[in-house]
């Protein structure tokens, strides 16, 4: 029987930080699911109903602090784990009181440094 892929949702509006995500997630076996805007990110979260979600705070339409309360106020999504991406790092303060709200990465990241995150949020950290 094969084992089902954890699932990520990926919210980003910059193509090219949302194709590079969706590269080094998928070689690193991820199922990945990609939106570049704040107004179809609920939709595809509820849809997908991922392990973990990868929010930008600064969207089209809805902003990542939008999403989140959004998130926080349903009951099929409150408990879904957020890593936050963002080139501000005064930005953290906004997700203080989102529980689900894990960790947080600066912009500009290396992928490899936000992946060892996403396989700590997903229980995957490879043991040293």
């Amino acid at each position: 029987m094969t084992e089902l892929k954890k699932k990520i949702v990926v919210i980003e509006d910059e193509a090219d930080i949302l194709e590079l995500l969706n590269m080094v997630l998928t070689n690193a076996g991820y199922d990945v699911f990609l939106c570049d805007n704040g107004r179809n990110a609920i939709d595809l979260i509820s849809k997908v109903r991922p392990h973990l979600v990868i929010l930008d705070v600064m969207l089209p339409g809805f902003d990542g602090q939008a999403i989140v309360k959004a998130m926080s106020e349903s009951d099929d999504l409150v408990e879904t784990t957020v890593l936050i991406t963002s080139a501000l790092e005064e930005s953290r303060k906004m997700f203080i009181s989102y529980p689900q709200v894990r960790d947080f990465c600066i912009k500009p990241f290396r992928t490899s440094g936000l992946l060892q995150k996403v396989r700590e949020l997903m229980g995957d950290a490879q043991s040293a």
